[in-house]
């Protein structure tokens, strides 16, 4: 593969099946009489932005793709993302928004991931922070010690490497 894949959404696969079969039992319809020929083109509709819809992290770069065409973004020009009604949109320069099919607003951190980019409110694993809520010490019979986001107690010893440290915010 000439680019590499970092990170992709789509949308269910059902999407694209069940505007297959609509497409199927439009058929009939169709056949019926000319005039109900648009009926087909509905379920054609969906069945194309089911297949085609998403947003793909390639080589570093956002590329949302839409039924007809696609657009690459470049991680830089991005300047957060907004969730809006379950709809999560890249704000780009000048307040600009790009809508991002098929990427739920729990995944966004994924997605910033996958571009490089830092999540407001992330804690980056080699920080020692100024003893905010996520690396905030215990009790004096405690000292040297912080607890994780499931409560367990560590003794403040950097993470294995490979693994994860999760901030968790109130």
């Amino acid at each position: 593969m000439a680019r590499e894949l970092t990170a992709r959404f789509r949308y269910n696969a059902a999407l694209p099946i069940a505007a297959f079969v609509a497409l199927c039992g439009t058929v009939p319809l169709t056949v019926a009489g000319w005039p109900f020929a648009f009926v087909l083109l509905i379920p054609f509709a969906v069945l194309v932005w089911g297949w085609r819809a998403g947003v793909d992290v390639r080589a570093g770069r956002l590329v949302v793709r839409w039924p007809v065409g696609s657009r690459t973004i470049e991680p830089a020009d991005i300047r957060g993302f907004t969730i809006t009604h379950r709809r999560v949109s890249a704000v780009l320069a000048g307040d600009r928004t790009v809508w991002l099919p098929s990427v739920p607003g729990t995944r966004v951190p994924v997605l910033a991931e996958a571009l490089g980019l830092q999540v407001a409110g992330a804690e980056e694993d080699g920080d020692a922070d100024d003893g905010g809520p996520a690396g905030s010490a215990a009790p004096d019979d405690t000292a040297g010690q912080t607890t994780d986001g499931d409560g367990a107690a560590s003794d403040g010893a950097a993470p294995a490497p490979g693994s994860r440290r999760s901030a968790q915010t109130s």
